[in-house]
């Protein structure tokens, strides 16, 4: 009989649910079977196909949220449902596509839409209305469907895996690989879904009376407590060592002030309706002093924060460390000085934020671009008055703004400093072609320590010139090396750059094939009166090996100084790989 009424339980908080957010749960449906069907299909990674995805992904919590803000009016309120949808419609034409990928832009735009629309979640509900108990309440309602929705969508997902698995080797039926990850996406997309919005209670306002647990004052006492303090001397002591050694801040000590403002804030809404009464120090004492210990470190953070834009200028991350910065700031003050000291406005204040700065002149995207040129300006004027000779650090400066520009499809707002635009001079489809060429083209010349000129590190092949013969080559790819990643790979044999060596190590499986040198080569190019339409056959190597032939057409090499190494080696390049494979 308890099965029974567990299952009828289960069955009524799923009809209920239905009742409540149909939209927002046909949104999810609808979204997770066209999903479904472009892993079907082969199409997931389909720039068009990913807009849609993308669209469906950020829509749920979106009318969520939009459900909870309709609930606290009388009457009905269907046009906040158009507003939303509206929305949604907007940002899906709104998402840009750069050949078969969605761009960088869209991507963060979506980030950013897809973090305001989960605070907004958190505080949709009391928008309007306020009391602290029923919104403590009402977060850890939040907080348990997350663990519980998540809980059992894991379990089901492992359940029909192993499965599936067992009826592939039981009965040699075999399934598509595809099929695996069908079943992640219609576990995370529906039963999750499905399931979280199960849990929430209707009357959230009604729900006053505190059951603060013992487990959760023993994670905020002994646990999240404990954690700020840590963090508090550990910034308080490298504090103290900047003071001593009179050095600026390191770029990266931003992080931990933030990490450590919001474990402070998490705590302050944890322990927010019962800090008055509970019987802890610890927990009492908590206000106000984290946050006047926290001012300081604020300030620490700002100082970081310029330190690295003065030096670079802005960039999206920077600009994101620079808002949350002044957010953590503002909120840390109305903390300290707010008669009221309503929790809610943490999540309402970053919800909005993280909105607004996602567009317009004031937005991450406009305010770093508008930085970086004018970097570029600066470091271009620089070097062109040194009669484009410079140092390898400032060249290397150069191409990294050239590279974000490029990455940004900005490049061409640098024609009223270069006189011309580079997207119509160097007419090429490949980004990495077209950054190279326009870093090429400056002729650089760059002095190392010891005062002798070097020619340009990076060589370009003549593309007017380019024809690979692929006679007694079975197959042919476009490999791109670098000294980070190894994952390059043609069939079974795989391609990785040594790092500090001019070698390329071929290995198929766990066997090592060989090594093939690019020493000779490089030093031929070296010799050259210019590193840009070089011939391609001064940047083409052939070996063979007992089983394997091997032929590497350059595209572009860049050579450069690891550590403190005197010589400068191949960091990075790309080519075109040809391979046949002999009879053992």
């Amino acid at each position: 009989m308890k099965i029974i009424s567990s299952l009828g339980e289960i069955t009524s908080n799923a009809k209920n649910a239905f009742k409540r957010f149909p939209i927002a749960l046909c949104w999810a449906i609808i979204g997770t079977l066209f999903t479904l069907f472009t892993i079907e299909t082969d199409t997931f990674d389909n720039a068009f196909y990913g807009k849609v995805i993308i669209t469906f992904t950020l829509g749920v919590s979106w009318l969520i949220a939009t459900r909870f803000l309709e609930e606290q009016f009388k009457r009905d309120k269907t046009w906040i449902f158009l507003l939303t949808l509206g929305f949604l419609l907007l940002f899906y034409f709104s998402i840009e596509v750069n050949g078969s990928k969605i761009h960088q832009n869209s991507t963060i735009r979506f980030i950013l839409y897809f973090v305001s629309g989960h605070l907004l979640v958190m505080v949709a509900p009391f928008i309007f209305k306020w009391n602290k108990s029923a919104y403590f309440n009402y977060v850890k309602s939040v907080f348990i469907a997350i663990v519980r929705s998540l809980f059992f969508s894991l379990i089901l997902y492992l359940g029909i895996v192993l499965a599936l698995l067992a009826i592939k080797h039981l009965f040699n039926i075999d399934f598509k690989g595809e099929r695996f990850f069908q079943v992640f996406v219609l576990c995370i997309g529906v039963v999750n879904t499905w399931i979280y919005l199960s849990d929430f209670p209707k009357d959230v306002h009604n729900q006053l009376a505190i059951n603060y647990t013992k487990a959760l004052e023993v994670l905020v006492k002994y646990i999240l407590i404990p954690l700020v303090i840590l963090y508090l001397i550990i910034l308080y002591a490298y504090s103290l060592k900047i003071v001593i050694n009179w050095n600026l801040p390191k770029g990266w000590v931003s992080y931990l002030v933030i990490a450590l403002s919001f474990l402070g804030f998490i705590v302050q809404i944890l322990i927010n309706p019962i800090q008055k009464t509970i019987n802890s120090r610890t927990i009492r004492k908590f206000y106000p002093w984290f946050y006047y210990l926290l001012l300081p470190l604020i300030i620490l953070l700002f100082i970081a924060v310029f330190r690295r834009i003065n030096e670079y200028g802005i960039t999206e991350n920077r600009y994101f460390v620079l808002v949350v910065a002044c957010w953590i700031l503002a909120m840390t003050l109305y903390i300290l000085f707010s008669k009221r000291k309503k929790i809610k406005v943490f999540p309402f204040s970053l919800a909005l934020i993280t909105f607004l700065i996602s567009f317009g002149f004031w937005g991450t995207f406009s305010i770093s671009t508008k930085s970086q040129l004018i970097q570029f300006k600066k470091v271009y004027t620089d070097i062109k008055n040194d009669n484009f000779t410079t140092t390898f650090e400032k060249k290397n400066r150069l191409r990294s703004i050239v590279r974000y520009l490029n990455n940004k499809q900005e490049l061409h707002k640098v024609e009223n400093i270069l006189g011309y635009n580079p997207k119509t001079t160097f007419k090429t489809d490949s980004r990495w072609q077209l950054q190279n060429r326009l870093m090429d083209s400056l002729d650089i010349k760059v002095i190392d320590d010891a005062n002798d000129t070097y020619r340009n590190s990076y060589y370009s092949i003549d593309d007017s010139k380019m024809i690979i013969n692929t006679k007694n080559y079975d197959v042919l790819k476009i490999l791109y090396f670098n000294s980070y990643e190894n994952r390059n790979s043609i069939n079974s044999y795989r391609f990785s750059l040594s790092e500090k060596t001019n070698i390329i190590k071929v290995s198929k499986g766990d066997t090592h094939v060989g090594d093939i040198d690019c020493s000779e080569m490089i030093k031929e190019l070296k010799n050259q009166e210019v590193n840009y339409n070089v011939s391609p056959s001064l940047m083409t190597i052939e070996h063979r090996f007992k089983t394997l032939n091997i032929k590497f057409v350059f595209q572009n090499i860049n050579l450069s100084k690891i550590d403190n190494a005197t010589e400068k080696h191949l960091s990075n390049a790309s080519a075109y790989v040809l391979i046949k494979e002999n009879a053992e």
